[in-house]
């Protein structure tokens, strides 16, 4: 076949399990429409820098529809756990395995199948990429740092098993287990995948020792605006891929298909970096009520062959705002929360129910769209308890599309039972805790 036959036939393929992964797995479905898959002869598998989503089209039409959906899942959750930005000094092909290491097994577990020959090792499970790469360098003997002695027996006899593994299932293409394969992850599941043999004078910039040593697709250094990929020079967060995160993490728990170590790789990768006024603002959006038509559909898919509706209009049902009165919220924090909520609630036909609490209600207003910006006088000054408050709601028989509670969390006095609504707590200074329910976002 003909190369650009070849990228022609894979273009369709990926349209299409794109699609399957939006209505089979939302989360990597939502990440995957962020970049158009572009092909790349030059690369043995397939790669992203956080801007492109380049493949190898011969790689790529020798794998099954099932391990291509895995392809596409694996290479976008690159990006999305900011692997493109964090790399600094570190070896590039040990970077590649040890983000692999920290990503595979949330996509098994969440029932992707991965390409052949991919890495998972049980004894990293819920490690970050960091301390992945750190014990993968040790047992070279080395920092794993650009410039050293990186020739240990070890990762490169690993990375030639699982390359062989891979090329034995091209061979016969049954699928069967190879015994080469890192811990006979990669022969599980789907085809073999013939990889041509790249062009000798190509051209290509990009380090020739960097590869992709999983075979489910590599990870390389986000371009800066000057057009370099320095590694030492790149900015500590890529905030776009950052909100597609939140998104996506959104939109999979509302339909209820988000697991427990997709959850907890989410909550890691945002807790630290995403700016709480964003956080709040992707929480209510994702409360709101979207009244959609199709006519006109949304032009955001119609490029990629799909027709969706467009939005129509957005309504947010009654908001709660539970204010922690007991004196621990300095004014200022306060102010700047109401008016950064008042900015967010003016986008949208609602009203906000405010409930102030220390051990006990102490004050409760209703404002409306009209009524913005907030105006926050709390009363009261004793000690904490948030159970009055669930309470409250619960006797009052009040409907809410969300609580959001504004509290230092210097409190162990929650309810027993979770509630049936969204709960979001803004935790303001001190040191972070954890809560038996719902999400946090903090205040710094």
């Amino acid at each position: 076949m003909s190369y650009s036959a070849a990228v022609a036939e894979c273009r369709a393929r990926m349209v299409k399990a794109r699609i399957r992964l939006v209505m089979a797995h939302p989360f990597f479905g939502t990440l995957c429409l962020r970049m158009n898959p572009e092909p790349d002869i030059r690369c043995r598998t397939a790669w992203t820098d956080g801007t492109r989503l380049a493949f190898n089209p011969y790689y790529v039409r020798g794998l099954s529809d099932a391990a291509l959906q895995g392809l596409l899942a694996h290479t976008v959750m690159h990006p999305a756990c900011q692997h493109h930005m964090r790399r600094g000094r570190r070896d590039a092909d040990l970077w590649n395995r040890a983000c692999d290491y920290a990503i595979n097994w949330v996509l098994t577990d969440a029932g992707i199948t991965l390409p052949p020959g991919y890495l998972d090792d049980s004894r990293y499970r819920g490690l970050s990429a960091e301390a992945i790469y750190a014990e993968l360098s040790a047992g070279m003997g080395g920092d794993g740092m650009r410039g050293d002695n990186n020739t240990a027996d070890g990762p490169e006899k690993e990375e030639t098993q699982a390359d062989e593994g891979a090329a034995a299932q091209a061979q016969t293409g049954d699928g069967e287990e190879s015994s080469g394969s890192d811990e006979g992850a990669g022969a599980e599941q789907g085809d073999g995948a013939e990889v041509q043999p790249l062009p000798q004078d190509t051209g290509d910039d990009h380090d020739a020792s960097q590869g992709d040593p999983g075979g489910s697709g590599e990870v390389r250094d986000a371009v800066s605006d000057s057009g370099s990929s320095s590694p030492a020079g790149t900015p500590p967060a890529d905030e776009n891929w950052l909100v597609a995160l939140a998104q996506a993490a959104e939109q999979a728990r509302g339909s209820g298909d988000l697991p427990g170590g997709l959850e907890r790789l989410v909550r890691t990768v945002l807790a630290p970096s995403l700016d709480w006024r964003m956080l709040l603002d992707r929480f209510l959006q994702h409360r709101a009520r979207n009244d959609y038509t199709w006519f006109p559909p949304s032009r955001r898919h119609v490029h990629m062959g799909m027709y969706l509706p467009s939005l129509a209009q957005v309504s947010l049902a009654e908001v709660i705002l539970a204010i922690d009165t007991s004196g621990s919220i300095a004014p200022r924090e306060l102010d700047l929360f109401a008016a950064e909520l008042s900015s967010l609630l003016e986008q949208y036909e609602t009203t906000v129910r405010v409930i102030f609490c220390d051990t006990q209600i102490t004050g409760e207003q209703v404002c409306g769209r009209q009524d913005l910006p907030l105006s926050l006088a709390p009363e009261g000054g004793g000690g904490t308890d948030y159970r009055p408050v669930f309470r409250h709601v619960d006797t009052m028989g009040y409907l809410p599309s969300c609580l959001v509670y504004l509290t230092d969390l210097e409190c162990m006095h929650f309810p027993e039972d979770e509630p049936p609504y969204p709960v979001l707590w803004v935790q303001t200074g001190g040191q972070e805790r954890s809560v038996p329910f719902g999400d946090i976002i903090h205040m710094h």
